[in-house]
């Protein structure tokens, strides 16, 4: 449980940087075996303060900051056989970027997006090379927070399950869900089969969401 607490907090920390307080699950939303791959996402999108670059092979990112690695400046993604970024499942790499400053925070995740009701979900954690980069973070858990996604043409919509939407329906007793709580943090522990039929049922509420991140695409970055 300790690890679990470490984590979740280091989680916290990121999110921190996407100026909201989202829900976090132990377990995904989408596994490996129902992710789909999205025509069009691969690519930077931006808003006024934040950049998301989607990306799936070898790329070589300019000018960022990763958090926790003591990283910057222009990094070199690879994908070779056995590298911790060596991928052959329909997932994504994500760079998000802070861009609230001189040189953006940033913090490399990992997503896999799949189908429920017809809607595209995406499951987002941290990337294995943030618990790969010593023994003590080797045994970390990794802690999923999701969203609705949807693209139209160059416009890019991600909307965020809120923490405080389900902490209420928890402490209301309106719904049964496996979970921990942690400090002020609700940590949710259903399985992921639970997980899908949590979001078919609440997935049309918009109450559950954060206010949209409305993203443009950047042409001719990658």
């Amino acid at each position: 449980m300790k690890s679990l607490v470490r984590n979740t907090i280091y989680l916290s920390c990121i999110l921190i940087l996407f100026s909201g307080c989202f829900l976090q699950s132990l377990h995904p939303l989408i596994t490996k075996e129902k992710a789909e791959l999205i025509d069009g996402l691969e690519g930077r999108w931006e808003t006024e303060d934040s950049r998301w670059t989607f990306f799936r092979d070898s790329k070589n990112i300019k000018n960022i900051s990763l958090s926790g690695l003591n990283i910057s400046g222009d990094v070199k993604f690879s994908f070779d056989e056995g590298d911790a970024l060596s991928k052959d499942d329909k997932a994504y790499f994500v760079v998000y970027e802070d861009l609230n400053n001189d040189i953006p925070d940033s913090v490399l995740l990992e997503a896999r997006i799949g189908r429920i009701n017809d809607t595209y979900y995406m499951d987002i954690t941290v990337s294995d090379i943030f618990r790969d980069v010593n023994f003590e973070n080797f045994h970390l858990f990794p802690v999923h927070t999701f969203s609705k996604i949807k693209i139209e043409g160059d416009d890019l919509n991600i909307e965020l399950f809120k923490s405080d939407w389900i902490s209420d329906l928890i402490q209301e007793n309106r719904v049964r869900i496996k979970h921990e709580t942690i400090g002020e943090n609700v940590l949710i522990t259903a399985s992921t089969e639970e997980l899908n039929k949590f979001v078919k049922k609440y997935g049309d509420d918009e109450k559950a969401y954060e206010d949209p991140i409305n993203l443009k695409r950047l042409r001719n970055e990658l």
